[in-house]
């Protein structure tokens, strides 16, 4: 491994050299990450992320060329709602919560998502065959079939039977 040696700049110098870095015109304002990549080739400050992030925050030319927010894999964000009633429905298992008498301990959530209309019903075991019989018995002969379910990714939501019926 080659070891490359870097200039220490001294706080008097920090400043132009992230002018030169990220406003010269054959940069092309490249960003936090490029810039920071681009200084840590030849010099080193202490805290130069926070410097480089302060200055690319405030340059208007980083701003407009920043692409459009996503949201991260794996995080929440909005759904658009359907056109028609129990088109797009949400499904959840709720609990292990205390056994009832009859030996219930979870409930089944159902909602359209147009109308937050809800159907729950408890259930003794999270099994794909009690998940299918609630979908098809309270859901779909009730109120059609649906064009999209979204669930959450519990083995047995992900069960062929289960994606047979959506």
């Amino acid at each position: 491994m080659i070891q490359q040696w870097l200039l220490v700049a001294p706080k008097q110098l920090r400043c132009n050299i992230l002018k030169s870095l990220q406003d010269a015109p054959t940069t092309s304002h490249l960003g936090f990450a490029k810039t920071c990549d681009r200084i840590r080739r030849k010099y080193y400050w202490p805290g130069l992320y926070g410097s480089v992030r302060r200055y690319v925050s405030h340059c208007s030319e980083c701003q407009r060329g920043k692409s459009a927010f996503q949201f991260p894999l794996g995080q929440h964000h909005p759904i658009k709602p359907p056109n028609i009633p129990f088109a797009k429905i949400v499904i959840d298992l709720l609990g292990r919560f205390p056994v009832t008498k009859i030996g219930n301990r979870l409930i089944i959530a159902c909602a359209d998502y147009l109308k937050k209309f809800t159907v729950t019903k408890a259930l003794p075991v999270a099994e794909a065959i009690e998940l299918a019989k609630f979908l098809v018995e309270e859901i779909i002969l009730k109120y059609g079939a649906t064009r999209e379910m979204i669930r959450d990714s519990r083995r047995s939501f992900l069960s062929h039977l289960i994606k047979n019926i959506n």
